[in-house]
């Protein structure tokens, strides 16, 4: 915290010409040029199908050399080797599809339930998701930035969302997350507090980090809320415990049958209600403050959106 107020005190009091040039930057969605491109011809989507996948090159093979870099303990160092080494494969068959992607190479583009851009290159699926989030925004500028390169984005970008975020804010929509990889139980998304997310194989692996990181952030913030319901005198539940969407396209959590409820935003959970039913036994232990470990042992599933499987 008193990092934020001190790079926030140093940005104010930058020369007004430094502080306009930073916010002069406009910060675009990716997913809305995607949108913006249906009708458009063909060439133009796979311009952005290979923007996007070059740049989950470059992003797939950073994170390969931060594992590497990773100091720690002799008995984690053989799991890092493979985890970096199957995060730079990764790397490589992305290299290799960008290169195959010609002006009329077929490619479709949707906007997944959670917000998420996939694409579908020659049939392969593809998700736009850095594997750090608190980087995608960044991942979606330099998308942007290569697309507009070879083409005129007039009319195809929407209104920026913002101009020039400040770096020293923290992301919310997604929870720092564990990742493991090993021969017999493939990656594994460790929450960091009791929660295991076991996956079966290294494919999608960008939506299966996007997907975790999403869930285990939506569960802390929802532990959190009825852990301070609870406090209050509330009495919870867990037979009757459930998600529901609202008519405003909120989200509702019904706490027991004596109509009791809160209202929080859970768009990745609502849609999940089997995922919620699997970790209840968890999320009860964590709103008691006790400690319970559990592995998802069909995370991919689970965790998937509709039509988007993630095994």
């Amino acid at each position: 915290m008193y990092r934020y107020l001190f790079i926030l005190a140093l940005l104010c009091s930058l020369p007004a010409t430094a502080a306009q040039a930073q916010s002069a930057t406009p910060i675009y969605r990716l997913n809305g040029l995607a949108a913006n491109l249906a009708g458009q011809p063909a060439p133009l989507r796979a311009d952005l199908a290979r923007a996007t996948i070059e740049e989950l090159a470059a992003a797939y093979s950073d994170e390969a050399q931060r594992a590497r870099r990773d100091k720690r303990d002799r008995t984690q160092q053989g799991e890092l080797r493979r985890w970096a080494a199957a995060v730079e494969q990764l790397a490589v068959d992305y290299t290799l599809l960008a290169q195959s992607i010609l002006p009329d190479t077929p490619v479709e583009l949707s906007i997944g339930p959670e917000g998420s851009l996939y694409l579908i290159v020659a049939g392969r699926p593809v998700v736009a998701s850095s594997p750090r989030m608190r980087e995608q925004s960044a991942f979606e500028q330099r998308v942007i930035a290569r697309f507009c390169e070879l083409n005129r984005c007039e009319g195809l970008l929407d209104e920026p969302v913002a101009t020039a975020a400040p770096a020293y804010l923290p992301e919310v929509s997604s929870a720092d997350v564990q990742w493991a990889f090993s021969q017999q139980a493939g990656p594994v998304c460790d929450s960091g507090d009791g929660l295991e997310f076991q996956f079966f194989t290294m494919e999608n692996l960008g939506a299966k980090r996007a997907a975790c990181g999403r869930v285990v952030a939506e569960l802390g913030a929802l532990a959190a809320a009825v852990t301070r319901e609870v406090a209050g005198g509330i009495r919870v539940d867990w037979n009757r415990f459930v998600i529901q969407h609202l008519p405003d396209g909120e989200e509702q959590v019904i706490l027991n049958g004596e109509g009791d409820y809160l209202r929080l935003a859970l768009p990745t959970l609502v849609a999940r209600q089997e995922l919620v039913d699997t970790v209840r036994p968890w999320l009860a232990a964590k709103v008691n403050g006790q400690r319970y470990s559990l592995v998802v042992i069909n995370a991919g599933r689970m965790l998937a959106p509709p039509g988007q499987p993630l095994e």
